[in-house]
């Protein structure tokens, strides 16, 4: 009765004084006595002195049962792993079957040590066993999963465990399986966690749980998931911005679902949130045809009979997604066609339209763009002129380049480093000197030119010099000019002499 009293109040000390004292008056230990001993020595952490309890009541002849291994497993937390190895052959060797204790210890351990791999081979043996796992176990080893970045094995895990346990996994469990899922970009693990979170166990996720479902339902156009995740955004007190509508419009596009992509924009406007050019770019992304654009049009005429507005980054989307089929006329016609809807071109729609011109080199109709942005009081961004500047190189003609070069600089943008480059390859290509201005502006303005561009300039550098250099007659061969004495000169201008006379020999070549 001291000894387990003792043992119970974690004095191991007092134990062993007691155990010394029972077996000097001749008390025949039995198995409590060990338990409360072996109990007494893990507590403390006294590993050693487990492994010698245990050697010496086999050696008396009595079988320790799981308690006692329990409990030398316990002793061995602070060992290596090899420890723990040494307790389960030893289980084996004297047909000692493990229980939920033996394996919660095992799993935890593996855990703590970061060895997934094993803490999921001894929960499969046991539940190969039909043991059911303590709650803790199965939380931890569920977590761990998760946060490992398995979300099928983690969901799998606690769908068994709830299914063959009476307990219920902690609410916190679940909403690890859904962040390791949504993550993961793991759909099906996203629907189910998210369904078992917020309509079962009626919790609300905070925004940075909800951002990331968010993500995962627009990357596989799930609308009706980013949905309910801004009902439940609304619901928790969470302020409503653009980012959190974008994903929305995001999986509605991906599901063809474009009116109401077109419709979600204009709820944006009635919260009081400014939509992006961005924000509808998913639209022209999800258009790959001219008939899904023509459809869109259709889809706007007829919400503009129904008495409602459309927002201008739709107009937009639509312009984008002809200029990205190359489609100039199309996005042209769109273009005349906004005052018909109460719109106007901005900034955005006119550097889309001049980046479908620099597609098309289509000069003359950038020109008539660029007159209409300042007729409209359009101020040109950094965009406009570089768009426009490399529609000029794309011509026969391009002294514009190098016109609207100056001007950028002078409207106090710093032109970046494509558009020299552009401009330096354009003048190798043509053989204008003026590559070499190019490039020393280009270094002026901090920018390096590539590795390729710096290849291709000393090719225009040896060129220019081979050009330059004269080209020898290879036909006729320098000599000194032959010197010709008084007779010579005499032959020649009395037409000869009678008779053979031959020129000196040392005059002759």
């Amino acid at each position: 009765m001291q000894l387990m009293d003792a043992a119970d109040r974690g004095r191991y000390r007092d134990c062993l004084d007691i155990a010394t004292q029972m077996k000097a008056e001749g008390f025949q230990p039995d198995l409590a006595t060990y338990t409360a001993l072996m109990t007494a020595a893990s507590a403390e952490g006294h590993w050693l002195d487990a492994w010698a309890i245990l050697d010496d009541m086999t050696a008396v002849g009595v079988k320790p049962d799981v308690a006692v291994f329990n409990a030398l497993l316990k002793a061995q937390f602070r060992c290596s792993s090899q420890n723990v190895w040494q307790v389960i052959k030893k289980m084996d060797e004297l047909g000692v079957a493990p229980n939920a204790a033996t394996y919660t210890f095992i799993i935890r351990r593996f855990v703590d040590s970061g060895n997934l791999e094993l803490a999921v081979q001894y929960f499969h043996d046991m539940k190969g066993r039909q043991i059911v796992p303590q709650v803790n176990a199965a939380q931890s080893l569920i977590a761990f999963a998760a946060q490992s970045g398995y979300p099928r094995l983690a969901i799998d895990l606690a769908t068994w465990f709830e299914g063959a346990s009476i307990r219920r996994l902690d609410h916190t469990v679940w909403v690890k399986c859904l962040v390791s899922s949504a993550e993961g970009l793991y759909m099906d693990g996203v629907l189910s966690c998210w369904k078992k979170v917020v309509h079962e166990l009626k919790m609300k996720p905070g925004e940075g749980v909800c951002l990331s479902v968010l993500d995962t339902a627009a990357r596989n156009g799930y609308a009706d998931l980013a949905t309910d995740v801004l009902r439940v955004m609304k619901l928790t007190g969470i302020e409503w911005q653009e980012y959190h509508f974008a994903p929305l419009i995001e999986a509605f596009c991906r599901g063809k679902q474009f009116k109401e992509a077109i419709q979600a924009l204009e709820i944006m406007r009635t919260e009081g949130i400014e939509p992006q050019p961005e924000t509808a770019y998913p639209i022209s992304e999800a258009m790959t045809d001219t008939e899904a654009v023509d459809s869109t049009w259709a889809i706007i005429d007829e919400l503009q009979k129904d008495g409602k507005s459309v927002d201008i980054t739709v107009l937009q989307a639509l312009i984008k997604a002809s200029v990205k089929l190359g489609d100039l006329q199309r996005a042209i016609g769109a273009y005349k066609s906004l005052p018909e809807y109460g719109a106007a071109a901005d900034l955005t729609i006119f550097n889309l339209l001049l980046q479908g011109c620099r597609r098309a080199a289509h000069r003359e109709l950038g020109d008539l763009l660029l007159t209409d942005l300042k007729a409209a009081k359009v101020k040109p961004n950094q965009e406009t002129y570089e768009t426009f500047i490399s529609l000029c190189l794309t011509q026969d003609d391009y002294e514009g380049a190098f016109f609207y070069l100056e001007e950028m600089k002078a409207a106090g943008f710093h032109p970046s480093r494509a558009v020299y480059d552009a401009l330096v390859r354009k003048c190798i290509a043509s053989s204008d000197p003026r590559f070499k201005i190019a490039l020393e502006e280009m270094e002026d303005q901090g920018h390096q030119p590539s590795s390729q561009l710096r290849r291709l300039v000393r090719g225009a550098y040896d060129a220019e010099r081979n050009a330059l250099s004269p080209i020898p007659d290879l036909d006729v061969a320098a000599a000194e000019p032959l010197s010709i004495d008084g007779a010579a000169r005499r032959f020649i201008e009395t037409g000869g002499v009678e008779g053979a006379v031959e020129l000196p020999k040392e005059h002759v070549g």
